[in-house]
């Protein structure tokens, strides 16, 4: 569990964002999916929606999408660091 991921547990989730901008997104999407099922498990209804776009989709899409958004979080990290780095 990397530090981004316990501070979004404890409820910091700007702080988790700071720290991995990434981990806190991909924790946000994991919330909310695990919203939505709750919803559809409480209430029985399916919601068409995710036919729609899983249909409209392929894998690789998905797979492409969860590396730019993971590139994306380290990148920010790392300009973070050798900033802290180059001005201390």
């Amino acid at each position: 569990m990397t530090s981004a991921v316990l501070a979004f547990a404890r409820g910091q989730l700007f702080d988790a964002f700071y720290i991995q901008p990434a981990a806190a997104f991909l924790c946000s999407f994991m919330a909310l999916t695990a919203l939505l099922t709750l919803l559809m498990a409480i209430r029985g209804v399916y919601f068409t929606a995710f036919d729609r776009l899983l249909y409209e989709t392929n894998v690789i899409h998905w797979i492409a999408a969860l590396l730019v958004i993971l590139a994306a979080g380290w990148a920010v990290t790392l300009a973070r660091a050798l900033a802290a780095q180059s001005s201390g």
